[in-house]
């Protein structure tokens, strides 16, 4: 199952509920540290995120990364596809 992410507002709320993850190998100007959406935890295997019209995919990596003190599992950037209207 994908999720989707979105940037995080609230850092030490979103990591307190398991929620935040870093995406590495994005396009220009994405990628990160992201959060979560649909109250899904950092369990998942793919993570999709809308950006500029298309879907950009990532997958787990089975490490973490340090991000602004914190230690959030690492997503890394899979393929891009186009969002169907």
């Amino acid at each position: 199952m994908s999720v989707f992410a979105e940037p995080s507002t609230d850092l030490s709320q979103d990591h307190a509920h398991q929620c935040l993850v870093y995406l590495d190998g994005a396009p220009h100007g994405l990628g990160g540290l992201m959060r979560l959406t649909m109250g899904t935890t950092v369990t998942a295997r793919k993570i999709v995120v809308t950006h500029y019209g298309r879907h950009q995919h990532f997958e787990r990596a089975h490490t973490t990364k340090s991000a602004s003190g914190i230690e959030v599992p690492l997503y890394r950037w899979t393929y891009s596809t186009c969002i169907a209207e």
